[in-house]
């Protein structure tokens, strides 16, 4: 799910902003319009398309749980439905060149609970049910009325390129799915051969028995694994996300591998080591300014750990 990437609080002010920004990237083509809410305020709709698509936003202000988030997402739609219905509205909306509303989106971070559908059916059937008794005056809605609940991860896509091109405070926190335990199976002996010798290289006179290796070797290996799925998970879901890294990383890695395979100075390997970590943090802060410090530095470790299982990073041993 994108809110799982998404690093930063939201509240109600910054989701409606995120969201108006992903109205106008998705339905730019049908005309978006976004409605201030002032000077005769919105008429109940953050904005509208020439299709007749309208919405509204909603973000909780705090987690709820199951019943307790049902409870306010059925009053919220219930509260902005009974606005789309008051004639008040109705003229505000007729003012503003509204099209007759063909949909009207529930634009929510996330729900929980299948009784939120239920309830939108329930709302649209009051909303055509108003409209056929009293025809001339709903005739801002169409006789094919629906209503859509929208959550964030409709719009990934949108919200994905938001935030890289820096147009929201947003940030992505990719860290965070660095919390299950690693399957070790993704990562073949020659992998972890090939891992175990470069920390040695790099640690000089090292025994197999020391903890400070093993420890290392350890901790290479798992973040090694999990860069594979962080990887996976960014390539599937947040292709724009991955090609960023993925242009960069292979950048990168070739200099990388001219650097180390260059040095005949094994004497050398750990300083070597640690300025290509700070050099290459340092690029990854530059060019994603979208991510928090905490992705950085996991990415910076799970692209370094792949370097080390395969042949990129090479340190002769000493």
């Amino acid at each position: 799910m994108i809110l799982n990437f998404i690093d930063t609080p939201l509240d109600g002010k910054s989701w409606e902003s995120l969201i108006n920004s992903c109205y106008r990237m998705k339905f730019q083509d049908e005309h978006f319009t976004e409605i201030p809410a002032v000077h005769g305020g919105d008429a109940g709709i953050e904005g509208f398309t020439r299709q007749g698509r309208v919405y509204q936003c909603y973000c909780p202000e705090r987690e709820y749980s199951d019943d307790e988030l049902y409870d306010h997402l059925r009053d919220k739609m219930t509260k902005d439905i009974n606005k789309l219905t008051s004639l008040k509205y109705g003229g505000r909306l007729k003012e503003l060149g509204v099209p007759k509303i063909k949909e009207w989106h529930f634009v929510i971070p996330h729900y929980r609970d299948a009784r939120i559908i239920s309830h939108a059916e329930t709302k649209r059937k009051e909303v055509l049910s108003l409209k056929k008794s009293d025809p001339s005056n709903y005739d801002y809605i169409d006789d094919n009325f629906i209503v859509v609940i929208k959550q964030a991860e409709d719009f990934k896509v949108e919200i994905s390129k938001i935030i890289r091109t820096t147009l929201t405070d947003v940030q992505l926190n990719i860290a965070i799915y660095h919390t299950t335990t690693p399957d070790w199976s993704q990562c073949d002996s020659e992998k972890a051969n090939n891992i175990k010798r470069k920390v040695k290289a790099v640690m000089g006179d090292i025994d197999d028995s020391d903890e400070d290796y093993n420890d290392l070797v350890n901790m290479y290996i798992n973040s090694y694994i999990k860069g594979i799925e962080i990887l996976r998970v960014l390539r599937v879901s947040y292709c724009e996300v991955y090609e960023d890294i993925y242009m960069l990383e292979q950048s990168y890695k070739k200099q990388v591998s001219l650097k180390t395979k260059m040095n005949t100075n094994s004497s050398i390997n750990l300083q070597l080591f640690n300025e290509i970590l700070d050099d290459f943090q340092n690029k990854l802060e530059q060019q994603f300014k979208y991510l928090t410090l905490a992705s950085v530095m996991e990415l910076k470790i799970d692209l370094i750990s792949g370097w080390l299982a395969d042949c990129s990073m090479q340190f002769r041993s000493r």
